[in-house]
């Protein structure tokens, strides 16, 4: 009976199914295998061991009382009444799932850079598009390709309707059943008409156009190209649906998805041309004779404007 629940649960490991749905799996196997050591436990009693059948029993009967709380956890939205797993998890220092909520999942063995190139953060800014509906049709129809292709999983990051609740009621924001969003594939940006185009898809084949960069950061895009030089830094497939509190518990709504861009930029005309000693030597003359007949310059005169810099014009 063990090795028959050993092998179900080694055969789920390669079955692709929400967290959700395999704790559930796990929660009957463990009912199957308590019962099969009550069922020991009462064999030895019959056979005249009593030692060894109460001591198998007591173990069934705290595993049964386990069984029971995860019983509770997974298949309601209630909790458990004579819940000790507060204690416990004190006990053992262990940080509870409502901790982990606050905190953003980190990357393991690497990150995920773009496969157009990395950009120096500091030098990111958001970016805002405005989308016609023909380009919105071709944002939901990406969004069907990368589920086909399983790039992007509409499984709630696997939480259930409880995690849900409880991280809704901690933070007032939804849940979006595509989590953090999915990296497209392939995104370019192109001028056309003196406007910023982006386009996406699963691959250069099969690029189309999703929008027109109207603001970076806070400004308007109109301003910011008049000093800068801006690159498409990251696309990424935002929203759809999401679920949010109710009266008595989450309520899943429609919602469409959205393409979120990120832009990097530099100064006009900066390049890493390399000068000649009598080149920086006349550089740094004129630079003496200058710096005094100039009024000093802040960092903000140098950036486009964000929320923190736009307090200092």
């Amino acid at each position: 009976m063990l090795s028959f629940l050993d092998m179900v649960n080694h055969y789920l490991g390669y079955i692709n199914v929400s967290v959700k749905i395999k704790n559930r799996i796990y929660v009957i196997l463990g009912a199957l295998g308590d019962l099969y050591l009550f069922y020991i436990g009462v064999r030895y009693l019959q056979n005249g061991h009593p030692f060894w059948g109460l001591l198998i029993l007591l173990v069934a009967l705290i595993l049964l009382y386990f069984a029971y709380l995860n019983t509770v956890y997974y298949f309601t939205n209630k909790k458990a009444p004579f819940d000790i797993s507060p204690k416990i998890e004190k006990l053992l220092h262990m940080k509870p799932k409502e901790a982990d909520l606050d905190q953003p999942k980190r990357t393991v063995g690497g990150r995920n850079i773009p496969a157009n190139g990395y950009f120096d953060e500091k030098k990111i800014l958001p970016g805002k598009l405005t989308s016609t509906p023909i380009e919105q049709a071709n944002i939901q129809q990406l969004a069907t390709r990368l589920q086909q292709n399983q790039l992007l999983q509409l499984d709630y990051s696997g939480l259930g309707d409880r995690e849900i609740t409880e991280q809704t009621r901690q933070t007032g924001k939804p849940v979006y059943a595509s989590g953090p969003g999915a990296l497209i594939p392939y995104f370019d940006m192109q001028t056309e008409n003196d406007q910023l185009v982006v386009y996406a898809g699963m691959n250069q084949a099969e690029k189309q156009r999703v929008g027109v960069v109207s603001t970076v950061g806070l400004q308007n895009v109109a301003d910011v190209r008049d000093q800068f030089e801006l690159y498409l830094a990251n696309a990424t497939l935002v929203g759809g649906p999401f679920k949010v509190l109710g009266r008595t518990t989450v309520i899943e709504q429609e919602n469409e998805f959205q393409v979120a861009v990120q832009l990097a930029y530099k100064h006009q005309g900066d390049s890493n041309r390399t000068t000649t000693p009598q080149a920086t030597r006349e550089t740094s003359a004129t630079s003496r004779r200058t710096r005094y007949d100039q009024a000093p310059r802040t960092d903000t005169d140098s950036e486009p404007m964000t929320r923190t810099s736009r307090y200092h014009h």
